[in-house]
This record gives C-alpha cells, structure tokens and sequence, in this order.
C-alpha cells in the first residue's frame, strides 16, 4: 500500500483544517437559530389560543374604551333574543299611476286651443283652469240655449200675468155676488190685474144694477096705476135682460180665464221642455255637466273652459296655444301622485303569495332610496294567470305624499309567504360593515367591545335576521355602533 493511504495525516495542512473548523461553526450557528425560533412560535400560539378562549371564534378586532368615551358616545346595547320573521320572496316591480287618480285631459269638442295657462310640474286644485277652447259648435248651442230662455222668461210672465188675473178675477166675481156698490169695486180692484174682464164684467153688473134700480124705483108707481103696465113690463124685460147679459158674462169670463191660465201653464211647461233639451244637447256636445251651470255672454258664447276634475300635478302637455285640436287629442295629462300603484308578477316559485287578501301589508324598496324601507297595501290581486309572462299580477297602493318616488321607478316588492318563524333578529342600527363585510361589536365588559362577523337573513324596518355570528343572551351594542367602528379602524391604522 502506498505511503498516501497509510499516513493520510501527512496531506492535512493548515489552511485546510481552519476551513473545516469554519464550517462546522456556521452549521451549530443554523441549527441553534432554528431551534429557537421554533420554541418562540409555540410560546405565540399558547398566548393566542389562551386569548381566544375569552374572546368568540368570530371576533376579529377588540375595542376598549375609556368610561368617558362610553357615556360621551352615549352607548347602550341589548340582549340577543329571537323573534317572529316573516319568510319573503322578493320580486320587482314597478310604480304607476293611480289609475282613478290619473286622466288625459282632452277636449269634448274641435276647435282652437286659445289658452294654456298650465305647465308640466304646476300643482293644480280642483277647478282651476286647464285651458280655454273657441269652438263654433259651443256658441250655436250656447246661443240656443240662450234663446230658449228667453222663451221661458216670456212664458213665465204670462203664466203669471194670467194666474193673477185668475184670482183677481175669482175675487172680483165673489164681491157682486153680494151686490157691492159699483163705486166701492171700482175703488177696491183699481190696481189688481184684470185684464179685459174688468171691462166686460163691471158694464154687464151696471146694466144690471142700473135696471134693478129702476124696478125699485117704479113699483110703487106700477100698483097706484100712475105709470102704464105696458111700460112696466118694458122694463121687467130689461132687467131679465142685463141679468142676463150679466150672468153671461160673469160665466164667460171665468171660463176665458182658466183657458188662458192652463194655456199658459202649457206654454211655460212647453218652454221649459225646449230649455232642458236645448241644455241636453249642451251636455252631450260637452261631455261635461258642470259648464252648463255658468253663466256666459255674447263674448263667451264660443269659449269653453276645461278645468281640473281633481287636484293634482300637471304630468305633460301634448299640445301648444293657438293649435288646432280634435276631440281625440289630449291636452295635458293630470295625475294625483300622492297615492301610486305598485304593480308585481307572482311566479310559480312564489305562488303561495297569491292567497294574500287586499289590505295586507307588503315591503318596497327602490334602489334609488337605499336607506328607505316602504310600505304599501295590497289592492288587488288578478284572476287570471297571462299566456303572455305566466303570471298573476298584483297591485298595491303607496303613499307618495313626500313626492320622492316616480311613476316608472323599479323597486323591489317583499311577498309574504309562508307563516312567521322565530330567528335571532337585532335592530338594524346594531349592523355597521366595512370591506363589504357585516359585523356588531360585543359588550365584553370593562369597557371592551369586540368585533364578531355575522351572515344576515331576512330584513324589516325592525329587525334583521341573523344567520350566523350571534347566539342569543350575548349583549349587542345597538346604539353607538359607528363609533366603535371608527376607533377599531383608527387603531388598525396606528398598528
């Protein structure tokens, strides 16, 4: 064997043996590093785990707060408890009109739009003008009204004129019959009405009295013999005779009178007949009653004004002053949008929803009033399922006295379906989120509140479901929430 091999000391010089000692210095160096950090770590995980033993698995931050920050941000919390949620389906929607409180004003007849004193966004009450129409066809009618008034006027002074002389005359009559002087009638009917009878009557009554006078007169004579039986007889026959042109005429008269007084109840009757259809054709030509109750001259004869059935708000105009318009043509739309409809589909998937009854109470909300949770009524549910879309529609009611929302806006209508369930619920004020994450903070006592993630379910105005995250009897800050949060982000930003 050679020299090398039997005496290998020989080969180990100096440089050679201070490069091996180099390296295995570094390598107890490495090795004792990696043994303490390894030692460092269990120490941490012991400390994390003994701290989560105090704190949920859920919580991701703790807030402590000073007693003077507590009172001054005026926190309260509540206890976790369950509560009645009502299951929902959520479908869209859209808002309308109200369909009795929504109208497109048109005009009843053709003619030239004359005024519009209107604009869309006006407020208009109940009988404010809309607009003015000059239409031919309104005068012609307008002046046969008019005419025909007249003509009632005329008949009505007759039938008074001759229902006046009709009594006076039936008074007239009762007086000779108890042989009044004639000076004394005469004194008593001067300004009563009596037409041509006064005449007729009171020469035939003094005829009569005149020859009753007379026979009066010479019957004393007639016994002595002084005056000729002849002449007597003469005289007889005179009275028979105005006693009986007398009679007659009193007869005659009061006949006469009644025929003209139920002639004239028969003329007025006949006018006022020819006024109601001249009023009639008014009415049908202008589609509305109202007008006919106003009063109108040569100057307005042709003029028609359209007023406001209804207060509401000027939604569009579809025509301009001085055009021409027809009975077809709209003039602006009027609509009341302090109550509106909400119009939904139920589905297959949300079926039961159609045993809802009118009245029952839905939620809305519309993506354009995010923090605004509404309420509207059920009107009315159809019938009938559509060929079309494979739905029932639905209608509710909404009150839109604050103005905010707008026929055409989609929303997003809560369908009660199902019966009410108990869930752990909290009041929505309690939830604040951040990295669209949801969370509450914990009153853990001290002053310490801890942050704990939670999953949310159903929401009302009142309560929000809670999914995951809360137990109940744990404290859950409800007011105050926001203030906690903004010191948990400051104190992420210090760290």
């Amino acid at each position: 064997m050679s020299q090398a091999l039997t005496n290998p000391s020989r080969y180990l010089t100096a440089p050679t043996i201070k490069l091996v000692a180099g390296i295995l210095i570094a390598v107890s160096a490495v090795a004792a590093w990696y043994f303490h950090e390894a030692s460092s770590t269990e120490v941490v995980e012991n400390i994390v785990e003994e701290y989560s033993e105090d704190v949920p698995a859920e919580a991701t931050g703790l807030v402590t707060l000073t007693p003077e920050k507590v009172a001054a941000g005026g926190l309260t919390t509540e206890v976790v408890s369950t509560h009645l949620i009502q299951p929902e389906h959520t479908v869209p929607g859209r808002l309308l009109y109200d369909e009795t409180r929504h109208i497109a004003i048109k005009a009843p007849i053709s003619g030239i739009l004359a005024e519009l004193p209107v604009k869309p966004g006006d407020e208009v009450q109940k009988g404010d003008l809309l607009a003015v129409v000059n239409s031919a066809e309104i005068g012609r009618a307008r002046s046969e009204i008019l005419r025909r008034q007249a003509a009632m006027e005329l008949a009505q002074a007759e039938f008074d004129r001759m229902d006046e002389i009709s009594s006076n005359l039936e008074e007239l009559l009762q007086a000779l019959e108890l042989k009044t002087p004639i000076k004394e009638i005469e004194d008593s009917f001067t300004d009563k009405s009596l037409g041509d009878y006064r005449q007729r009557i009171l020469s035939a009554y003094s005829r009569f009295l005149l020859a009753s006078e007379l026979m009066v007169k010479v019957q004393p004579m007639a016994q002595t013999g002084a005056i000729a039986g002849r002449q007597i007889r003469e005289w007889e026959s005179d009275l028979q005779v105005t006693g009986s042109e007398y009679k007659s005429a009193c007869d005659q008269s009061r006949y006469d009178a009644a025929q003209a007084r139920r002639q004239a109840t028969s003329d007025l009757a006949d006018a006022e007949r020819q006024l109601k259809i001249a009023r009639e054709e008014l009415r049908t030509l202008m589609g509305n009653a109202s007008e006919l109750t106003e009063e109108f001259s040569g100057d307005s004869l042709s003029s028609l004004e359209i007023k406001a059935p209804f207060s509401g708000t000027i939604e569009s105009l579809a025509l301009a002053r001085n055009e021409r318009l027809s009975t077809t043509d709209p003039i602006c739309v009027l609509a009341d949008t302090s109550s509106l409809y909400v119009s939904a589909d139920i589905r297959d998937n949300d079926w039961k929803a159609v045993q809802l009854t009118p009245g029952t109470e839905i939620d809305v909300t519309a993506s354009a009033l995010p923090d605004q949770s509404m309420t509207a009524k059920i009107h009315y549910i159809g019938r009938e399922v559509s060929t079309a879309d494979n739905a029932v529609p639905l209608v509710a009611t909404i009150d839109n006295t604050s103005g905010l929302l707008r026929p055409g806006m989609f929303v997003r209508v809560g369908l009660p379906v199902g019966e009410p369930r108990e869930a752990i619920a909290i009041h929505p004020e309690s939830i604040v989120q951040h990295d669209n994450q949801q969370f509450v903070f914990i009153d853990q006592g001290n002053s310490g509140f801890a942050r704990v993630d939670i999953q949310t379910g159903k929401a009302s105005p009142d309560w929000v479901e809670i999914t995951e995250g809360l137990e109940v009897g744990q404290k859950v800050v409800r007011k105050g929430a926001f203030l906690l949060k903004s010191e948990l982000l400051l104190e992420g930003e210090e760290e």
